[in-house]
């Protein structure tokens, strides 16, 4: 074998180490690249993962917050409600022990004089009219009570149903996520089969999926923006209606929005 050929196959052999070289070098960059956006998928992924359970946390302790709050202040109120019944009844109690007082002092006196019929029969009214402000006192104590059940009743009946709400908006967002990342997987996919594809008719096809994947991408995207912005909307439509007074004073309460008087 000549020398001319000896270089000849030299140069033929450095030419395919050369070309083995690129060709390594191509794939080990397109699996840089390719580990590169799926650290960054991953890393959006998470970061959409923590906002979303922070929102839900921030508005499971502000509901918290609200129904605690609401709790002393109508304890504060029935305490409040309480004691003045408590004064009004000691006053009339009071004034009618000192009327009393007053009548018998003045039917021993009458007595020394003609001892009349009328002082009795004023005796027997007002000690009929206590009775009957008792009753009107206890019945309105038990009214007031039946009030406050009922409206606790309908208070934990719509804090039952804000939990269901916001149960089936977390669960739904959970979908998306899941939809999200499958058509992030079969984009991935698609990626690889187009580093790969040679056929022009079957890259334009791949192209036009991996479009369509895209739209579907970014329309998912949007959804679950949609959806954890909804995680912080206040029901209802602000629509009020007068209560029932309470000690004197007439309360408004928005009939639609779960969280009016918290």
């Amino acid at each position: 074998m000549s020398n001319t050929e000896n270089s000849a196959l030299i140069a033929l052999s450095e030419l395919k180490n050369l070309e083995a070289n690129r060709v390594a070098d191509i794939e080990s960059q397109r699996k840089a690249k390719e580990e590169s956006e799926r650290r960054a998928r991953e890393e959006a992924e998470r970061r959409a993962r923590e906002e979303a359970e922070r929102i839900a946390k921030a508005e499971a302790d502000r509901l918290a917050k609200l129904a605690a709050e609401k709790e002393a202040r109508d304890r504060e109120e029935r305490l409040r409600l309480q004691e003045a019944d408590l004064r009004a009844r000691a006053e009339q109690e009071a004034r009618l022990k000192e009327e009393q007082m007053r009548l018998d002092a003045q039917v021993k006196l009458a007595e020394k004089k003609a001892k009349p019929v009328w002082l009795y029969a004023v005796l027997g009214v007002l000690v009929l009219g206590l009775g009957v402000g008792v009753w009107q006192f206890i019945d309105y104590t038990n009214k007031q009570e039946e009030q406050d059940r009922l409206e606790k009743v309908a208070q934990a009946k719509k804090d039952a149903e804000q939990k269901a709400a916001m149960e089936a908006l977390m669960a739904e967002l959970k979908g998306l996520k899941d939809e999200q990342n499958r058509l992030e997987t079969e984009k991935q996919a698609l990626d690889a089969k187009l580093n790969n594809v040679t056929d022009a008719a079957e890259k334009q096809r791949l192209l036009a999926e991996k479009a369509a994947l895209d739209a579907q991408i970014a329309e998912n995207a949007n959804k679950q923006t949609k959806k954890r912005g909804q995680t912080g909307k206040p029901s209802g439509d602000g629509d009020t209606k007068p209560e029932k007074s309470k000690g004197g004073v007439v309360v408004k309460k928005n009939v639609d929005d779960p969280l009016d008087g918290l």
